[in-house]
């Protein structure tokens, strides 16, 4: 079953977030991602319990899985930490680099709709961006409501939420695939000259 899962090499920090989250699944499938965050169980004087050799077992079997998915050329960097925790906070100090919250700040005050593209996608994109704020940005729905034509102008609750965003979202992507470029161009400019949202354009 774990090799279902495909991990593609660790090479940059482009590809870091894909591989870090598909090696934690392959690492949950075989039962060995549990070293990653747990110490070793302390041995009994008289040699190690059952439970300390198991835990050496899968902590030898992770970090083997880890060092087969990094690339040839960033292998020889790591393959000198002895444990799996070990291993995997290397990779991490060196691509879990993220985005500044001033970055973060200054993409979400900025970000902006592109009306021909899918409505749905483009809002998970922003929520993304306003989750990872800290404090995480508790204001989307009326941000995003003065971006898009089709939030401005449908009757939405003056308590808006999310909720009410992802839906409206949803019922426009769906009138949008039907529609051809010159219908398109009229529901969107009827959504700005009359503040309305009509039903398809005929």
């Amino acid at each position: 079953m774990a090799t279902a899962v495909r991990v593609s090499p660790l090479d940059d920090a482009e590809g870091y977030l894909r591989w870090k989250e598909s090696m934690l699944l392959r690492l949950g499938i075989v039962r060995v991602a549990h070293v990653l965050t747990e110490d070793p169980p302390a041995g009994d004087e008289g040699g190690a319990p059952a439970a300390a050799k198991q835990w050496a077992h899968d902590d030898a079997l992770c970090r083997g899985y880890i060092l087969a998915t990094l690339s040839d050329r960033v292998f020889p960097d790591y393959v000198r930490h002895a444990t799996a925790r070990e291993l995997w906070d290397a990779v991490a100090r060196t691509y879990d680099v993220g985005t500044s919250q001033v970055e973060l700040q200054r993409m979400l005050r900025e970000f902006a709709f592109d009306v021909r593209a899918p409505l749905l996608e483009q809002v998970a994109h922003a929520e993304a961006l306003g989750a990872r704020l800290v404090p995480s940005f508790g204001c989307m729905a009326y941000h995003l409501r003065s971006r898009h034509p089709v939030f401005s102008c449908w009757a939405l609750p003056l308590h808006i939420g999310m909720d009410d965003i992802w839906s409206t979202a949803r019922l426009f992507d769906e009138m949008r695939v039907s529609l051809n470029e010159d219908q398109l161009d009229k529901l969107l400019r009827d959504l700005v000259k009359t503040g309305r949202f009509y039903s398809k354009p005929q």
